[in-house]
């Protein structure tokens, strides 16, 4: 393959065109790399970008850890070159290949000429090894920082000032709109509304063939396309209007905003949703307003650019439609007779839900229950899991629900169960504490759950039981074969990976563990990673880089599932030749960050397993 067919595969030279891709090949040096030689050839010609023809490379930093492996295609060497701080890194040859090299100058001059190029260095620069990080992540979620053209669904309907009144009123009754914008020589002159009609013509009695530039709003409010919403808002507000023309950089019309369409923004913040799921007052009803979840999270979602908010709202969304069923069968069957909790598990418990999870549930009861206050509280679960699937999240498929019997009980008798799992941990006992040891109180007794959960915790501070759990998260195999290269699984046709199982769920275990040992009660991963910030048996910069690898695949899972919504495509498995280069490096990160992570899970908890 030549030169110019490689790089044309190669982000971001695949942006370059013409005269820019081939004065790109002309500064290009190209070197082979062997065991031998490597280094000496890297420090003679950096500072440089590099670019891997062929062979095989680890990039090591000066303490000799390694910081990523290198294939065709990869590039190293750019920190360098954007920030001008000293290399320390070194590279080590594992299969000898072909290197090409672009001097600082030629990365220089194509920063400046191309914008593309340029962003993608500084993108791949601001990912700290996995994922980018944003600042301020608090707008993230608001309306009304969404700019005015986002919501500007159509081409404005307009009309010249010197059109007849007649002609206007037809045109607006026509087109189903209460105002109209009057342009001229492609500019916005004035703005027609109803009200002016009504005011200004039919009440002042003046003919219907008189023309609109006598009538309208000369020279209205008006707003920049690239302004957000709540500036939008301000002006509406401030002028006491209702309809807004949205203006370009040259003042030309690209549309209108009534007060309406802001109304709606504001009404597709789930927020809107969760309020509507908690003024329900019959099961119908609620499970009318669940079925606007799709289209809300999908609005939500697409501005979302931190997956923990995603997961967070969806788990606010579930504990909403459950607390709601609960009160709707008190009403029907009287208060509890005695004091309870409604337990959410697994990812409802962790709080990182998604747009394809089931339902993880369960009931901590008083201990000492009559045989009717046990049938209520039977008819309790049965009642708030079936709404529950009615209100589209789908039954559990292991039966992990509060309708199942052997997940209500008394304080005496979850504890009696823990107590069995923890010291005859068997491989179904196991799977049962990785998923009701991540949970969290829904409805009920605060303090009534919060003295249980402490001394579940003492329970299992076990050795043996917490080696079994690190023997268990070390029989899954990362997906990564020989010089770390990406092994999938045919699924329908599709190589793909399964980035729950192999990934997030590991990282879930892995977090799990240590908190554990180390006493903790709050189920969520990153809630865990950040209480063992100071832990002695995971140290910061492990637990920093499982953070990031965790938060890396949870939003890759977001973006596909977003992609694959409404079809039968699988909601958990990727294909990696459809990831971008970028990605498909940080995707080798995180699984090695997760292998790491098992192998040190390993050394520290298995050896006291069997």
């Amino acid at each position: 393959m030549e030169a110019s067919e490689f790089l044309k595969q190669c982000p971001p030279f695949d942006e370059l065109k013409g005269e820019h891709l081939s004065w790109v090949i002309s500064q290009l040096q190209s070197v082979y790399l062997n065991e031998e030689n490597c280094n000496d050839v890297m420090t003679s010609m950096r500072p440089a970008l590099f670019i891997v023809r062929s062979g095989i490379f680890d990039l090591r930093d000066a303490d000799g850890e390694l910081i990523e492996r290198l294939e065709s295609g990869d590039l190293f060497g750019y920190p360098s070159l954007l920030t001008g701080r000293e290399i320390t890194n070194r590279l080590k040859t594992l299969k000898d290949g072909i290197v090409y090299v672009l001097p600082e100058h030629a990365f220089d001059r194509l920063r400046k000429t191309s914008k593309p190029f340029e962003q993608y260095f500084i993108k791949a620069h601001g990912q700290r090894l996995l994922t980018e990080r944003k600042a301020n992540t608090t707008s993230d979620s608001d309306w009304s920082q969404q700019t005015v053209r986002s919501i500007v669904s159509k081409a404005p309907i307009s009309l010249s000032s010197e059109t007849p009144v007649q002609d206007a009123a037809k045109l607006m009754s026509q087109s189903g709109i209460s105002s109209v914008l009057v342009v001229d020589d492609n500019q916005l002159v004035g703005i027609l509304t109803d009200r002016d009609l009504r005011n200004r013509v039919i009440a002042e009695g003046l003919p219907l063939d008189i023309r609109v530039s006598a009538v309208m709003t000369q020279l209205p409010e008006s707003v920049n396309e690239n302004r957000s919403l709540m500036d939008a808002l301000t002006v509406m507000t401030s002028s006491n209007i209702h309809h807004l023309p949205v203006v370009n950089d040259n003042n030309q019309p690209v549309g209108m905003i009534t007060a309406t369409d802001l109304i709606r923004q504001q009404r597709s913040d789930p927020v809107f949703l969760i309020s509507a799921i908690r003024k329900a007052t019959s099961k119908k009803q609620l499970i009318e307003e669940a079925a606007k979840l799709p289209d809300y999270l999908q609005t939500f979602a697409s501005r979302v650019k931190q997956t923990s908010v995603l997961g967070r709202l969806m788990a606010s969304v579930a504990d909403g439609m459950t607390r709601q069923l609960i009160k709707l069968y008190e009403q029907e069957h009287g208060a509890a007779p005695a004091a309870y909790s409604w337990l959410a598990f697994g990812s409802q418990g962790r709080e990182d839900q998604t747009l394809s999870s089931d339902q993880d549930n369960g009931l901590l009861l008083s201990n000492g229950l009559s045989k009717s206050q046990k049938e209520w509280f039977a008819g309790l679960g049965e009642y708030v899991c079936e709404g529950l699937g009615e209100c589209g999240i789908p039954l559990c498929p292991g039966n992990i629900m509060a309708s199942n019997p052997e997940c209500r009980g008394t304080i005496d008798e979850w504890k009696e169960k823990f107590n069995g799992w923890i010291n005859s941990p068997t491989p179904k006992a196991l799977m049962y504490c990785q998923i009701f040891f991540d949970s969290r109180p829904v409805m009920g007794e605060g303090r009534f759950y919060q003295t249980y959960r402490e001394e579940i915790a003492k329970l299992a501070n076990n050795d043996m039981f917490l080696g079994n759990l690190a023997i268990l998260v070390n029989k899954i195999q990362v997906p990564l074969g020989l010089f770390n290269r990406l092994r999938t699984s045919d699924a329908d046709g599709e190589d793909t990976i399964d980035i729950k199982r192999y990934g997030i769920a590991l990282i879930n275990d892995i977090a799990r563990i240590y908190s554990l040992k180390e006493g903790l009660i709050v189920p969520g991963t990153v809630a865990r990673l950040k209480a063992l910030q100071k832990s002695r048996l995971l140290n910061s910069k492990d637990n920093q880089s499982l953070l990031e690898a965790w938060e890396f695949l949870t939003q890759l899972r977001l973006n596909h599932q977003l992609k694959v919504w409404g079809t039968d495509k699988p909601k958990n498995a990727i294909d990696p030749d459809k990831l971008s280069t970028l990605s498909r490096r940080q995707l080798k990160s995180a699984f090695r960050i997760i292998k790491e992570a098992q192998q040190g899970v390993g050394l520290k908890f298995s050896r006291q397993g069997y």
